[in-house]
Order: structure tokens, then sequence, then C-alpha cells
């Protein structure tokens, strides 16, 4: 290995200037810092454009050569470097003779002035970046980038951190090397990089935003390492935008949900933010923590009616989230980011908290049942357990003081899907068993979509069986699905389990099910869903607008 093979491994960039003024080397820390190309013939004078005193002015203005400023400066010298139009770092110039040439290293400022590097690929850092992002935005059209590299724990696991600092190094100077020089560069975070792309290569974006992945799969160093799977792979979102059209959404918001889209399909692959059907889950992650903090999670309240009789003989609570504007959000919209963001169980918080209230200030004329949804998060929170056990053991003491701590039936169902549920059923069941314990009973909800439905019925004590809600909605018109949810109901009725069909839409599917053995039943058709605290007065079967009888 010679010289020049030592000086390419450097952190520190490093030039060499000869005595007749040829730049006879620049390791590629050099270049990538100065914003210099990677390859072509280049002079000292391409350098020496670059550096200045401190007060400004350039380093060689007069055309006094480099290597003869140890003769007016002092070494090491205090200088700013310019890379690129914007990027101005402080830095400290050292010089050094080897034999007939000078060497040159730059220093970055660390400590009483903040670098705009970063110190591991050479790029730009963040704050920088940020600065440059706003300038581009109020000036007019670009594009940013944001690119996440799949999987980098487990490479930081299982072959050590160092590993993984030598693949984000690698990733940053193989980055700067191939992608166009008019697009700018950043480590944006652990895992993470952007490129704010300019004006000029827009129509460019998606080509340059699928080259990342391009560069990452040919890294030589994921073989040589022998990195899980053999190679690289990124996640990568793009987003365009325009100071003349504001769309009132932040590049940076739309990017994020664009990496997060591409991780949730798969991975190793570039998707355009401008292209998503959904709100960034971010986005609908704040909204719900703002929500959860002011009381707007709230319980809307559908009745559950007896098929054979018409009479309301239950209820669900199901959660809706209020915005300031007062417009009501169906849980639909904003439970899958719930789960992702792990805020699922706070919303379960709430909804059972409102629906034990309920139960104490609702007065029925016969008793009900209360089905309230939780989530495999809520299961993980022993702490939520206990106080639901808590707040159910005050609310009986005010209404039926006898039930308070005993194990007789108490009105509040726990309704759980199997995809909520923990692979070991065991360690569900231990989660559970203080609620069971206490005289709450099970629900498995949407029995007939999933695999797994009937070993969950083998190893949890449910009362209730919830019918999937399409296969419902089929009963009148497909005869396969009538003749499953007829093969269900045969099954829960040996079991003695109460069944509930859900979805029902109209008077044809209700009749069918009640002639089909079906115990219970909701849908919109039978009875829509009312904000519990608008109303906690409990509405009678006639104040619906349909009826079971015919």
């Amino acid at each position: 290995m010679d010289a020049f093979e030592l000086l390419d491994g450097l952190q520190q960039p490093v030039f060499i200037i000869d005595n007749a003024a040829a730049l006879r080397y620049i390791n590629p820390r050099a270049l990538r810092l100065l914003g210099l190309p990677p390859s072509g013939t280049l002079t000292p004078a391409d350098i020496t454009s670059k550096l200045f005193l401190r007060d400004g002015t350039p380093l060689t203005r007069d055309g006094t050569p480099l290597t003869r400023l140890s003769a007016r400066h002092q070494s090491p010298l205090p200088i700013s470097l310019q890379s690129g139009a914007y990027l101005k770092i402080d830095a400290v110039l050292h010089t050094s003779t080897v034999g007939e040439s000078t060497c040159f290293e730059l220093h970055l400022c660390q400590n009483n002035t903040a670098t705009s590097i970063d110190a591991l690929t050479g790029l730009m850092d963040r704050g920088q970046m940020l600065q440059l992002i706003g300038i581009k935005r109020r000036q007019g059209l670009g594009a940013l980038i944001l690119i996440d590299i799949d999987r980098l724990k487990i490479i930081n696991d299982f072959l050590g951190y160092q590993t993984g600092d030598e693949v984000i190094h690698n990733l940053g100077y193989a980055f700067g090397n191939a992608i166009p020089s008019e697009v700018m560069l950043a480590r944006w975070s652990g895992h993470e990089f952007m490129a704010l792309v300019p004006a000029k290569l827009v129509g460019q974006t998606q080509a340059i935003a699928e080259q990342f992945n391009t560069i990452a799969h040919s890294l030589p160093l994921a073989q040589s390492l022998k990195i899980p799977g053999g190679h690289l792979s990124l996640s990568v979102g793009y987003s365009t935008f325009n100071a003349t059209d504001d769309k009132g959404q932040d590049p940076l918001t739309e990017v994020n949900a664009a990496v997060f889209e591409a991780k949730r399909a798969g991975r190793n692959r570039a998707v355009n933010a401008q292209q998503l059907t959904r709100p960034s889950i971010y986005i609908t992650g704040g909204t719900l923590e703002s929500a959860l903090a002011e009381n707007r999670i709230v319980a809307a309240v559908q009745p559950i009616f007896d098929l054979k009789t018409g009479e309301i003989v239950a209820d669900e609570s199901l959660a809706r989230m209020i915005t300031p504007q007062g417009k009501i959000i169906a849980a639909g919209e904003f439970i899958a980011a719930a789960s992702s963001l792990q805020l699922a169980h706070r919303i379960d918080q709430a909804i059972i908290s409102q629906t034990i209230n309920y139960c104490v200030t609702s007065h029925f004329s016969s008793p009900r049942a209360h089905f309230v949804n939780i989530s495999g998060d809520f299961l993980h929170h022993p702490e939520l357990i206990a106080e639901t056990i808590l707040n159910a053991m005050n609310a009986c003491a005010c209404t039926h003081p006898d039930q308070a701590s005993s194990r007789q039936t108490k009105p509040l169902v726990i309704e759980i899907t199997e995809r909520e549920l923990v692979e070991d059923t065991q360690e569900a069941l231990r989660a559970l068993q203080p609620l069971l314990d206490f005289g709450l009973r099970l629900a498995l909800d949407d029995f007939g979509s999933g695999y797994s439905s009937y070993r969950y019925l083998l190893d949890l004590p449910f009362h209730f069986l919830k019918i999937e809600g399409e296969l419902v909605r089929h009963i009148t018109t497909n005869n396969k699905a009538k003749r499953i949810v007829q093969h269900i109901q045969n099954m829960a009725a040996d079991l003695g389990l109460i069944t509930v069909a859900e979805f029902i839409t109209d008077q044809a599917t209700a009749q069918e099910l009640a002639e089909m053995g079906i115990d219970w039943g909701q849908g919109f058709y039978l009875g829509k869903p009312a904000l519990m605290q608008a109303s906690h007065i409990a509405l009678k079967a006639a104040e619906y607008p349909h009826t079971l009888k015919s």
C-alpha cells in the first residue's frame, strides 16, 4: 500500500501541492468537502477559490501561491471554506513539508464553532440542510428526496456498530460520487440522508430517487462484510415543492410519509409522496396526541339487538375523534396509525373509562351488556388493566355494592379481534385473567376473517362470537357465505356461545339471520352509533328508524 492509498482512507480532508505549484494529490474527503468533481484535471486554483480568511477575503487574493502561505501566515491558520453556493464552514488549515511538496490538512471547527459537516460522511449536516431547504422553498421550484437505510439496526446488532458506521460512511461517499453534483446531499439522521434537487433537475427527481437504491445494491462493502441479505436496500420518499403553488403541505412531512409507505410496501423502493392516497401517519399521530390531551377521543354507542325479540340487549362503544372544528372522525381513519405509533392503548383507556361512566349514569329497564374494544397494545400495559378494574369496582360500588368485588358477571364485555391477540394465547390469557377474575366477559370479534380463530376459541374463555361483517353482508346473495355463517352458528350453539352478527344493512339480512338462529345483531340498518357524550340517555328500540318485526 503506497502513501496515497493511506491518504485515501483518512477522515481528514488532505491535498498536496508541489514546489512547481501543481496539484499532486487530493483525497476523496477533500473533494467532497470542497464540492469538487471526483474526476478530471484539477489545479490549486480550484482549491484556493474555495478558501477564505475568517474576515471573508480570499486566501490568495494577490496571486500568492498556496505553498507560500506559511511564510505569511502561521500554521495552523483559521480560515473559512465554501462548498457550493450556500455552505460556508469554519475550519483550520494545517501545513507541513513533505520532501519538495507541501501537505495541507483541513480540520473542521467543532468546539467553539459548530461544524456544518457530518464527520462520518463528509456531507453537510441536518441543520445546514434545513437552512438550504428554507431558502430554496422561498425561491421557487425544487424537490426533496429522503433516503432511509433499511434494517440498519440489524446490521448494528448483528455485525456491530462499527460496521454500521462503515455502511453509512461508504453510502455517503458513493452518493456524493454518483449523484449529479447540482443535487445537495446531507446526513439527515442516524439512518437517513436527504437530497435537495434544484429546479433545473426537478424533472429527473424520480430517476435520481431510484438511483440511490441502484448505488446501494452495487456497494462492494455489502458483499465484503457479509451483510444479512447480501446487499443493502433503501426506502426512499420524494416530493416536489413550488413557492408559487403552496399546497399547504410541508414537503418534509410529505417525504417522511412516503418513506413510511415505502417500508410498509416492502422496502427497497422509491415512493412519490404526491401519489399517496392517505394522510401521513405522523400527521395523524400528532392529531391523535392533541385529541387525547384535549379529551376529544370520545365514545359513540351503537345498539345491539336480540334478533328474535327486537329488543336492545347490548351496545358497543366505538372510538371517535372530534376535530377542533367539531367534525366527527370515525375510528377507521386513525386506528391504523394509532396501532403503528403505539397509541392504541391510550384510545382504549379513554373509551373504557367513558363506557364505565356510561354504565353508571344510564338507566335501563333491563340489564344490558356494554361491549368495548381493546387492542393488543392494551394487553401490554398491566397498569391500565389494573386501572380498568379499579374504575369498574368503584362504578359497581355506586350502583350494585354487592357486586363490587365478587366474580359475579359484570355488564362490561371486552371485545378483541384475533389480529390484536399475541401469538402466545397463554400469554394473552395471563394478561386478561385479572379482568376475567373480576367478572368481565370476552367477545371474539370478526370471527371468520382469519386462520387462527378456532385456536383462540380453544384456548380463551369467550362468551360471545361476533361474526365477520363481510360474511354477514353476503348471506342473502351468496349461498356459500350463508352456509359458512350457518356453520358458525351451529358451532357456537354447541359451545354455548352467544353469536352477534355485524354490518346488518337491510331488513332481508336481519330476517335471514334470525331464521338461521343468530342471537344478536348490529349494523347501520338497525341503529347508527350516537355520541355517548351528546346524551347519556338510553334510546329505546322504537326510537330507531327501523324495526326487526315485520
